[in-house]
């Protein structure tokens, strides 16, 4: 048996949960449902983990906004996500796409599929959405 070098963090404890299993959250957007993964309790507050599933397809873009974090983190597990950053990029995600934004960095959701859901991850946990005029 090996000694590990580093220490756990006080408090922080493993955490495994099938995406089946996680309770739903409120979230930002009406057109969708969240589900947390309790990864903000495991973690002693340090990230949290959402999984996202789209109601129906999105009827309109989400509209320019940031989010007060150090980072926003998501792999597309089924279906596409289209995000206009702000340095004018367009980008569409695919399934077992990730994207990294960090935060602060203005962006805007401007189309999905039907079945789109992703999972993503926030540090800290669960960060205001700021909405902000259009920077192109």
């Amino acid at each position: 048996m090996t000694d590990r070098n580093r220490a756990i963090p006080e408090g922080m404890t493993a955490r495994a949960i099938a995406m089946a299993d996680a309770e739903e959250i409120s979230g930002r957007r009406t057109f969708a449902s969240y589900f947390d993964l309790g990864v903000a309790e495991a973690s002693k507050g340090l990230i949290s983990t959402q999984i996202t599933r789209l109601k129906d397809g999105m009827a309109e873009e989400t509209g320019w906004h940031y989010h007060d974090c150090d980072f926003q983190w998501l792999m597309v597990t089924s279906g596409w996500l289209e995000l206009t950053f702000e340095n004018g990029e367009t980008k569409r995600i695919g399934e077992n796409g990730i994207c990294f934004i960090p935060g602060g960095y203005r962006h805007n959701e401007t189309g999905t599929s039907d079945d789109l859901e992703f999972l993503e991850i926030f540090m800290p946990p669960n960060p205001p959405t700021i909405p902000v005029e259009s920077p192109l």
